[in-house]
Order: C-alpha cells, then sequence, then structure tokens
C-alpha cells in the first residue's frame, strides 16, 4: 500500500463534481464507486429494499422521497438541513438502545455523502481506491502532494521565525510549529514513497500496510506523552513532532477531515 503503487479508480470522462442539486459534497465518480462496492454486501434486490444504509444512498442522491431513518417524506434530493435530522434521530436511537430501529449504517453512509466524517463506509480490501487513494488511504496522491508542498513551505518558514522573532514567546511558538510541520513532512514523504524509514520508529518498511500506520501513530503518541516524562526527553523527538506526525495519519486514514496544515502551512502554532 503505497504511493508507487497506487492504481487509480479514476478515469477519463468521470464526473468530477459533486451531484448536482444534491448535499453531497463528493465527486460523482467516487459516489459511484462507494454505493457499487456497498451494495455488494446485499445478495438480492429485496434484501436491499428493505435496508436503511442502502435506501440511504437512495434517498440522498433524489432517487426516493422517502427518508431512511424517519420513514417520512420528503423534498427531492432532500436537503442538508433534512440529512443532518435523519443522521441525529438515528444517533438518538443508538443512545436509547434501541435496537429495533437502530440505523447506525445509514447515518454512516450519511455522514460520508455530506461530508461530515472520512472514513468510507464500506468494507473490503483498499475502500481509499475507491475515492482516489491507496490502501486505507482515503487521500489520493495529488491532495497529500499539495499538503506536503504546504507543510514544507510552513516549515522553512517557521524556522526562520524561530531564529529572528524578537519575543521570547513568538521564538518558541515558531519552534514548536516547525517541529510539528516536521513531523507532517516526515510523515507524508513516508506514505507517498520518498523514504522507506517511518517517521517515528525509523524502521524500514518495503511495502506499506495500514498496519504500518496505525504503530506509528501509536508511538507518535508516545512521543506527545513525553511532556508527562521529561526522563525520556533525550530518547524522543520534540512532543510537537509527535503531533505532527499523529495528525497527519489521522486525515489520511480520514479520521479527521481537518488537514494537518492550515492555510499557508501554517501549523497549531503559526
Amino acid at each position: 500500500m503505497t504511493g508507487r503503487t497506487v492504481r487509480h479508480v479514476d478515469a477519463a470522462g468521470l464526473d468530477d463534481e459533486a451531484p448536482r442539486g444534491t448535499a453531497i459534497v463528493r465527486p460523482l465518480r467516487h459516489v459511484r464507486a462507494v454505493r457499487e462496492r456497498y451494495l455488494r454486501r446485499f445478495t438480492d434486490l429485496t434484501q436491499a429494499a428493505a435496508s436503511r444504509s442502502a435506501r440511504a444512498w437512495a434517498w440522498a442522491l433524489g432517487e426516493s422521497v422517502l427518508a431512511p431513518v424517519t420513514d417520512r417524506q420528503t423534498s427531492t434530493p432532500p436537503s442538508r438541513p433534512e440529512i443532518e435530522a435523519e443522521i441525529e434521530m438515528a444517533d438518538q436511537r443508538r443512545l436509547r438502545g434501541d435496537r429495533e430501529n437502530r440505523a447506525d449504517a445509514a447515518a454512516t453512509v450519511l455522514r460520508w455523502l455530506i461530508g461530515d466524517d472520512d472514513r468510507i463506509p464500506v468494507r473490503g480490501n483498499a475502500p481509499g481506491e475507491l475515492v482516489g487513494g491507496f490502501g486505507d488511504v482515503v487521500r489520493a496522491q495529488e491532495q497529500i502532494g499539495r499538503v506536503l508542498a504546504a507543510a514544507v513551505e510552513g516549515k522553512r518558514q517557521a524556522e526562520a521565525d524561530g531564529r529572528n522573532a524578537a519575543a521570547a514567546d513568538e521564538r518558541q511558538f515558531a519552534r514548536q510549529d516547525a517541529a510539528y510541520l516536521e513531523g507532517v513532512v516526515a510523515t507524508l514523504v513516508w506514505i507517498l514513497g520518498g523514504q522507506a524509514e517511518t517517521p517515528v520508529t525509523h524502521v524500514l518498511s518495503r511495502e506499506l500496510t495500514t498496519k504500518d500506520l496505525k504503530v506509528e501513530r501509536v508511538h507518535a503518541e508516545d512521543v506527545i506523552e513525553q511532556a508527562r516524562r521529561p526522563w525520556m526527553a533525550d530518547q524522543l523527538p520534540p512532543s510537537w513532532y509527535g503531533e505532527g506526525v499523529k495528525f497527519s495519519i489521522n486525515w489520511l486514514l480520514g479520521d479527521s477531515t481537518t488537514p494537518p496544515v492550515g492555510p499557508g502551512g501554517l501549523g497549531p502554532c503559526g
């Protein structure tokens, strides 16, 4: 699972825009690919018709007026507030422990479609490939490359600010930002195949796997915890470096919808 071995689903002529007139924010080609994979779980059309999650796709796309959670009739296609109301009702049923009318899977589909959750609502191998990514990484190489370029520039600026800022607190914030962005850069270069060495453990990995990503995230959390263990400070990189690695992996896997760097390549202290 590396950037160098990606097999994109994207093809010329497929729609790069979200389905027009709907509250869906995903490109139509991604919606089609993920929906097709999702519907493979059903053995026949009757089973799909009875499923709230399968109905969520049709409803959000404007193919049905029947809401998947509340069974009420809505506008076609439904508005974002109507979709959010269905998600909220599904969450209420889950919190009440209402097993008979649970609609967690439908809510998961709806959250992905409107961009509230970037984790792809399907099972199986390499779901990231359905949205232009690879393995379990839900970000396309081009998108990762843009964030990497911003992080490299932000790191350069933060390092300069750390040397030149007049006030001591400004220098400190700039150095923290530089350490954070160094963690982001190391992680994204690793993901794109620019280096084989992992960003925290410095292990050589020939073929990147989802397990490798999650293991590095655990070690990044250890780095972050070093503030509570000052006796380990000489053995670990700065805690802000760990934050950069952790936030980058969260974003790559879709556990966070927010890129690890802000506009202009700013980190959290910028």
